[in-house]
């Protein structure tokens, strides 16, 4: 007895020192899910709150674009080529007079029949004729709409052909104020000792570039560059007598025929080797 007692009492002892490590991790397991079970939760909150902000974001931007849809002032400078919402306004102002775009075509898409009678508005209201739509062209067409079209939000089918609008097509023209825009910069032909700078600007300039071997040169009356007084579109001069295997840094300026110069950040080429 004493010894089915004894075997007993350590095949129980046995048993517990077993079991311990099994409970133990229970008890590590269940403690390791609490704690992923909290971290979910603290994400799906932080989704939560993520999810109601861009709602609101996204209401907020649709209240935006309905209020963009809805004003009949143009934003943005147009040109050849581009098809917007904003190019058929513009032709629907276009068409309100027969003359200035007989074709009257609404079709958002700006072509050489769109060119042509922006340039033919452009000299109804004593602008330059270059035939895209910069900061001077949709500053008159702005002020026309507001003169023409008041509050009701429409555009009035003989909008610039009113007796009011023909008082104010040239007799309000503001002083121009404002610079060329440059764009399309590049020095393009490089070869060891010339290169050819080339850029646009959104109504006719002048030309003229500095340039040095020095990077953020002082331009001064020593500083070597090359100009056209031309009134251009397109510009394109050459630099020449260069050295080879050499990076030159260099400036544009372009001034309209106000006396409006607009200059560029510093820009660089490098020569190829002789």
């Amino acid at each position: 007895m004493r010894k089915i007692f004894s075997t007993i009492l350590g095949l129980t002892i046995l048993f517990s020192f077993l079991s311990v490590p099994v409970f133990t991790q229970a008890i590590s397991s269940t403690s390791t899910m609490q704690e992923l079970i909290i971290s979910l939760q603290d994400q799906i909150n932080q989704l939560r709150v993520q999810i109601e902000t861009l709602r609101q974001a996204q209401s907020e931007v649709k209240e935006i674009a309905k209020e963009v849809k809805g004003t009949l002032q143009l934003i943005n400078q147009l040109r050849i080529g581009m098809t917007s919402e904003e190019v058929k306004r513009l032709q629907e102002i276009l068409a309100t007079d027969p003359d200035v775009y007989p074709e009257g075509l609404i079709t958002g898409y700006f072509g050489r029949l769109t060119e042509k009678a922006v340039k033919k508005f452009q000299k109804k209201v004593c602008l330059e004729q270059v035939g895209l739509v910069g900061p001077k062209t949709l500053w008159k067409i702005n002020e026309l709409l507001t003169e023409g079209a008041g509050a009701s939000g429409k555009i009035p089918p003989g909008l610039l052909t009113a007796p009011g609008i023909q008082k104010k097509l040239c007799a309000t023209s503001t002083p121009d104020i404002i610079a060329p825009i440059i764009s399309a910069v590049f020095a393009t032909s490089t070869t060891a000792t010339s290169t050819q700078i080339t850029w646009l600007t959104d109504e006719k300039a002048n030309s003229k570039v500095w340039y040095s071997t020095s990077t953020s040169f002082v331009i001064t009356t020593s500083t070597p560059a090359v100009s056209s007084s031309d009134y251009v579109l397109i510009h394109n001069l050459t630099l020449s007598n260069l050295t080879a295997s050499t990076t030159y840094y260099y400036l544009i300026s372009s001034a309209d025929k106000s006396g409006n110069i607009a200059t560029t950040t510093e820009k660089l080429f490098t020569t190829l080797n002789q």
